[in-house]
């Protein structure tokens, strides 16, 4: 019996397309909301608004959160002068 290493995720394409939830979390921080104000409108936790962020960060193949919104603006994915989107829309 070996040892069986599971092979790495794929990297996901920067043109992949967001969740909901990655663009609302990159919303509030074009809004700049912190973290903690988004989790609060969003009725998430503060652990699930970072990964919904790292997650944008690594689709946008941006280094920063900084640059995900600027990617996210520029590609119209989210408007600086914008509120959160609902789940409902």
């Amino acid at each position: 019996m070996g040892t069986q290493m599971a092979s790495p995720a794929p990297k996901i394409p920067s043109d992949t397309a967001l969740t909901l939830r990655e663009i609302q979390c990159l919303q509030g921080l074009a809004q700049g909301m912190s973290n903690r104000d988004i989790a609060a409108h969003l009725g998430i936790t503060l652990p699930t608004v970072a990964l919904h962020i790292v997650n944008a960060r690594r689709r946008l193949g941006a280094q920063t959160r900084e640059q995900a919104v600027a990617i996210a603006v520029a590609r119209h994915m989210v408007k600086a002068d914008t509120d959160i989107p609902s789940s409902a829309a």
